[in-house]
């Protein structure tokens, strides 16, 4: 029997095999992180960087999608991806408009307010439209008119009327050749007027021929193209 307290004698832990085995186990681990973390690198924060070769393909993709979209994008017009809207449809002009429609429309708008609905305008301020030959007579004289306003005593069927008509040529309203001849063509051809209708050819020519009139017409300056 060994008494020795400096020599103890072996327990049954000492001969266990599974301490041996954990003990070997521990020492691979730690080896095994040991040359992980010689290979692999430390971490650091914040976001890696992007490679320099992903902003260039990504730069060339949103070129591309963008040159293909302003090739492939049919001006933004929906009827180019309508299956119901055929070629003929998308390319032809536009339908002519009818000048009397047109003329209403205008009239109402701008013109209703002194000559009345029915076109018999205000007595003693606004001239009337209907049965005169400001209205159904010369072509030019209503034309120059419309184009350029009306400042001055005037004579309608017999009254005199002293109130300023506005321009609805380049310094009034700006009205176009067709918006002039159709409000011209309307107002000859309502009421029981029956006056031929005026074509915005006619408009361009008298537009041209009067290109630097400003002020509005007199009485006297229409008087020659009252026939």
């Amino acid at each position: 029997m060994n008494d020795d307290p400096k020599n103890p004698p072996p327990g049954p832990e000492d001969n266990d095999p599974r301490l041996e085995q954990g003990a070997v186990s521990d020492e691979g681990i730690q080896k095994i992180h040991a040359q992980l973390l010689r290979e692999k690198e430390e971490p650091t924060e914040g976001f890696a960087p992007i490679p320099i070769f992903m902003l260039f393909l990504f730069s060339g993709v949103i070129f591309f999608a963008g040159v293909y979209i302003a090739q492939y994008s049919g001006g933004w017009d929906p009827l180019n991806y309508d299956e119901r809207v055929g070629v003929a449809a998308v390319t032809d002009a536009p339908a002519a408009v009818d000048p009397l429609v047109l003329g209403r429309r205008l009239y109402t708008q701008q013109c209703v307010a002194c000559h009345g609905a029915n076109g018999q305008g205000v007595a003693g301020v606004f001239p009337p439209l209907v049965g005169t030959s400001w209205v159904v007579g010369a072509e030019e004289r209503l034309i120059r008119v419309l184009l350029h306003g009306l400042v001055g005593e005037i004579e309608v069927l017999g009254n005199t009327y002293n109130a300023n008509m506005p321009a609805f040529g380049p310094n009034g309203a700006r009205w176009n050749d067709q918006q002039i001849a159709a409000v011209a063509t309307f107002i000859r051809q309502e009421w029981g007027n029956d006056a031929p209708a005026i074509d915005p050819e006619t408009v361009a020519e008298v537009r041209s021929a009067t290109a630097g009139r400003t002020s509005a017409w007199t009485n006297d300056e229409l008087e020659p193209y009252a026939n």
